[in-house]
């Protein structure tokens, strides 16, 4: 028998102890990378054919594709769900080579020219009550030609693209409309680079990575939008690392604060909209342009832009467009602040003691505030407002039956002047479209130059639309929007566009 050594053996059982922990041993997984983002509010539905609000429009950007989108840099069109496109019949006439292997979310199978005819015949139906019927009111005519190709026959040439870049031109699955029915707002499937995962009531929605993207799975696993409505609130919790990403921010003091904070980038540019007070012109008062006018004569803008904002926003002196649009005109009608002769014209209109109005906000900065500024200049010229704060949803709503008496609003989208001021102007738009104001003066003008092909012919229509509506004053342009967020430096290759939304696809994070 041989005999072993007390090392020997205590070096093999040490060996074999090692041997079994190493086989035990847990795989190493990666740490899922979360990237935390402030919004100001909580969301309403996430449907393409109803959406409003920009919480909603910068979810359904990350969950949805369209046809077409734009780039965030230079707003020109690029391909989407459709890898290309050809203009015929003298621009009458679209035909879309559709992306091929497109997988829904979910489950929900691949996506073909069916999705694309389904979501856009569902938003011109009545019984859906999309806001954005009008968009599509020039199409005569949808033809499958096959599984990865459709063709789109209009009345007259116009530059359909826009009309499909965002909103509107987003792709759902019938059956999964059909399955969730009036529950499908909050359950929105889509083939974009994050899945809606869920929506905590007033508090978080979450996003995760949608790894079958056709554009490859996305930097980031998940994304949680975090609801913190007051913004200094929102500036502690970034500058304690609670949130990676401070979005739409928009009051001038935080905004300056952050600009001075070191491992902190402060974003900025130019919005595509204006803020506007909108005047509801079936409210007896109101159908008087002259007591239109005298209103715009008693809101002191400049304050708003100089003393409110301390100069982050810029002056609108025009109907709904900005100055970085081609088309902006400011040879319009001017209303600098005049309280007096505004008081001469309410005089004048048959309103000498002034009238009660509601003046329209929405529970979120500054959207809050600036009715109360409103008020004020109103209530010096002789009118009794009283400011009704109310919660975005219910704000929603309340639009769309088209009953308030103002509304405060910014038309967010498209680099097109054919999204603003059709959406505002155009009598298709009226509740529960954007027309609050149930204006309709200038229906001719904007459906020529939607078609207009001749630049030269084109930038005249549009001039003359804004000399109308300014002239007309159903809606007060207070101040050309600009877009603001910060990050915190370890967040890398974060997007920021003119459309005011927030794109989560390019994101990655140390």
């Amino acid at each position: 028998m041989k005999k072993f050594s007390i090392g020997l053996i205590l070096a093999l059982a040490g060996l074999t102890i090692g041997l079994l922990f190493a086989s035990a041993a847990p795989e190493v997984v990666a740490a899922e990378k979360v990237l935390k983002v402030r919004m100001g509010g909580g969301i309403a539905g996430i449907d393409p054919a109803t959406i409003f609000q920009i919480e909603n429009q910068s979810i359904a950007l990350n969950v949805y594709n369209g046809l077409v989108k734009y780039n965030e840099k230079t707003n020109d069109i690029e391909p989407d769900l459709a890898t290309s496109w050809e203009i015929s019949g003298g621009g009458k006439v679209y035909t879309f080579n559709l992306r091929k292997g497109v997988k829904f979310h979910k489950g929900y199978g691949n996506f073909t020219a069916e999705d694309v005819k389904y979501s856009y015949d569902r938003v011109v139906k009545p019984e859906t009550g999309s806001r954005y019927k009008g968009e599509f009111q020039n199409v005569v005519k949808t033809e499958i030609l096959n599984p990865y190709q459709i063709r789109f026959t209009m009345k007259k040439a116009f530059n359909f693209l826009h009309k499909v870049a965002i909103n509107q031109g987003h792709i759902v699955k019938k059956a999964a409309v059909e399955k969730f029915g009036d529950d499908y707002p909050l359950n929105p499937i889509g083939t974009g680079p994050f899945v809606f995962d869920k929506w905590i009531q007033g508090s978080e929605v979450h996003l995760v990575a949608n790894k079958d993207y056709f554009g490859g799975a996305p930097k980031i696993d998940r994304v949680v939008m975090k609801v913190i409505k007051e913004e200094a609130a929102a500036e502690i919790a970034f500058l304690n690392r609670e949130i990676d990403v401070f979005w739409a921010m928009r009051s001038a003091d935080v905004i300056n604060r952050l600009k001075k904070q070191s491992k902190v980038t402060v974003q900025e540019r130019p919005a595509n909209h204006t803020i506007n007070f909108v005047l509801n012109t079936t409210y007896k008062p109101l159908g008087n342009k002259k007591v239109r006018q005298a209103i715009a004569y008693a809101i002191n803008r400049k304050a708003i832009v100089e003393d409110f904002f301390q100069n982050l926003t810029g002056m609108a002196r025009s109907a709904a467009l900005t100055s970085n649009f081609p088309e902006y005109s400011d040879n319009v009608k001017q209303y600098n602040y005049n309280p007096d002769l505004a008081k001469k014209m309410l005089a004048e209109a048959g309103y000498p003691n002034g009238f009660d109005l509601d003046v329209i906000g929405i529970s979120l900065f500054p959207y809050s505030e600036i009715p109360v500024i409103i008020a004020e200049d109103l209530r010096k010229v002789g009118i009794n407002p009283t400011v009704k704060i109310i919660e975005r949803s219910a704000y929603g709503q309340a639009r769309a039956k088209g009953e308030i008496q103002t509304a405060i609003t910014g038309i967010v989208g498209a680099p097109d002047p054919d999204h603003p001021l059709w959406r505002l102007y155009h009598t298709s738009s009226f509740p529960p479209g954007m027309n609050t104001a149930r204006y309709g003066a200038v229906d001719s003008l904007l459906e020529k130059a939607q078609v207009e092909q001749n630049t030269k012919r084109r930038m005249k229509l549009y001039e003359q639309i804004q000399q109308q509506v300014v002239e007309d004053i159903p809606v007060i342009p207070l101040y050309e929007a600009f877009v603001y967020q910060a990050f915190n430096n370890n967040v890398k290759g974060l997007p920021l566009n003119s459309m005011a939304t927030i794109n989560f696809y390019p994101v990655s994070m140390d």
